[in-house]
């Protein structure tokens, strides 16, 4: 009788069940994989797009960005021996900045010292071919150079935001940039800097808000941090010459990919 009770129990269960599932709408039921299906396919109007706002672009670009990027480059000081003493060496920060570029492109691993000088000797020989008896090298003239002394290609890029340097870090490129070093605040630097400048963003901390360098201005200038804000503001561009004045803020910089 118990064992009979209990199959009744279960075939009335199953005709419940089978009942239900006739007559209950769809809608009763929520398939959650679906809900998550459209939120992904969704595609904004084209109309609705034009209407964001030029800081809710800039946070879309934000979402996008990698939280820490940084490349493998040697590090080399503009003044291998330390011969700071030495015009030359003293305004070499164009020439190191190109080697580091290159040691990174072709993949190299470390740069003696003696190397790196032996290359900066040779660049001068180049540069005064190209340029004439100058210690300052534009950006533009700097990426000529890159690609006629190495045979890189460089991309320069003119009027670059925040933004624009995070992505493309984000795209694991290095960025070569020129500045006025003395807005670099670096402790590191004496008198406070050269007010022409130039070197190697390798990467950023995106939650620090901080951009990794590789500065050849300061024998601790591997992977040195500076605040977002205080390296981009201190991105100057210089003319090509002998400490020509200074007209305006150019924000501009050299983009070397692999």
């Amino acid at each position: 009788m118990r064992s009979f009770i209990i199959r009744f129990s279960v075939a009335v269960a199953f005709l419940c069940v089978m009942v239900l599932w006739y007559f209950v709408p769809d809608s009763f039921f929520v398939d959650y994989s679906d809900a998550v299906d459209e939120q992904v396919v969704y595609h904004q109007p084209a109309e609705e797009k034009e209407k964001k706002t030029q800081e809710e672009e800039v946070k879309i670009v934000e979402t996008v960005v990698k939280d820490k990027v940084k490349q493998s480059v040697p590090f080399i000081v503009q003044a291998p021996h330390a011969q700071w003493d030495e015009p030359k060496f003293q305004d070499a920060c164009e020439e190191a900045s190109l080697i580091m570029a290159d040691a990174w492109i072709t993949g190299d691993r470390h740069i003696a010292k003696n190397d790196a000088e032996e290359e900066m000797e040779k660049m001068f020989v180049k540069e005064k071919e190209m340029f004439g008896d100058v210690i300052d090298i534009s950006t533009t003239d700097t990426a000529k150079l890159f690609q006629e002394y190495f045979g890189h290609e460089a991309e320069v890029i003119n009027d670059a935001s925040m933004n624009d340097v995070y992505k493309l870090l984000a795209d694991d490129n290095i960025i070569i940039v020129p500045t006025n070093g003395k807005w670099l605040e670096n402790p590191q630097f004496t008198n406070g800097g050269p007010d022409r400048h130039m070197l190697v963003i390798i990467g950023y901390d995106k939650k620090n808000g901080e951009f990794i360098t590789n500065d050849p201005g300061t024998r601790l200038g591997r992977g040195y941090k500076y605040k977002d804000s205080t390296l981009y503001n201190a991105i100057r561009d210089y003319e090509t010459g002998n400490k020509k004045d200074i007209e305006g803020i150019k924000k501009t910089m050299i983009v070397v990919k692999k």
